[in-house]
């Protein structure tokens, strides 16, 4: 979501903007609750100064403000649309005690040791060098501060009961198109390395769970949508046989009355030496 020469451009990774909208604002709600607890646990409910690094629409900015009264909180995205879009909902909103600023997580043009917290979620998957990102954000964090890196592992995307045919082939073409555009999908299993490499201490893995029974179908519907597979069946990563075959098994498993979908992310959390 925040490099021009990365993987995600919302104008080019689906087919209609508002949908991609609202399908991030339904990513953000379907984690919320489980996130939540992990950034407690690592102290998120006691900063002051809140960075996140590719912002994109504001939604998470919105859970932070709601959440933690006494914080200030900066969004940081480079695609202008979102960056604008981030603008006008949080003041619609009428929350106050943030900014929202259009910019690369690479050159952040941030001051030195400035934030308490760093968050970039669903972002490094999706640029050609991370470990740059890491550095950056490293920079920009005061000593003692914490990065929360929340991000995905196409191993461990949607999980079915029943299970559904073709889920693989469609996670697989999605991987291939990242890939090709620079990104990494897989980057989950790497983050606390990537962590260590950028210079952060301390550095903590959890996995943040999502599952249909406790929280229902149609926030998991929400938060994937159609816009993606189809894009990929029209870039030529996804044959219309094995987009069929997901549709029609989909339908099948949520139909079973015992069904169950289950969604992850991976957590890392490090932490800035004080010298």
């Amino acid at each position: 979501m925040m490099n021009s020469s990365g993987s995600y451009q919302i104008a080019s990774i689906a087919n209609d903007v508002q949908g991609e909208i609202k399908r991030l604002k339904a990513q953000v709600n379907l984690f919320w609750d489980n996130e939540w607890r992990h950034y407690q646990e690592h102290g998120l409910a006691n900063a002051t100064t809140i960075i996140e690094l590719g912002s994109g629409p504001g939604f998470l900015i919105e859970k932070l403000l709601n959440h933690i009264p006494q914080a200030n909180v900066t969004g940081l995205e480079i695609d202008p649309l979102l960056a604008n879009y981030a603008k006008d909902y949080l003041r619609e909103k009428n929350q106050k005690r943030w900014q929202v600023h259009e910019g690369n997580i690479m050159q952040t043009g941030m001051e030195d040791n400035s934030y308490d917290v760093a968050i970039t979620r669903l972002v490094l998957e999706h640029l050609p060098e991370p470990i740059k990102a890491v550095q950056e954000i490293y920079r920009i964090l005061k000593p003692g501060g914490k990065l929360m890196v929340v991000d995905n592992d196409f191993e461990m995307h949607i999980m079915t009961y029943p299970p559904v045919p073709g889920l693989r082939e469609l996670y697989d073409a999605y991987c291939q198109a990242r890939f090709a555009e620079g990104g990494n999908p897989k980057i989950g299993r790497e983050l606390p390395i990537l962590l260590k490499d950028g210079g952060f201490s301390n550095v903590q893995f959890d996995i943040v769970n999502a599952h249909s029974s406790l929280l229902g179908d149609e926030m998991f519907f929400q938060s994937e949508g159609v816009g993606i597979p189809y894009k990929l069946m029209k870039d030529g990563f996804l044959s219309s046989k094995d987009l069929a075959k997901v549709s029609v098994g989909w339908r099948k498993m949520v139909q079973d009355k015992h069904h169950a979908i289950v969604r992850q992310l991976c957590l890392a959390v490090g932490e800035k030496p004080v010298e």
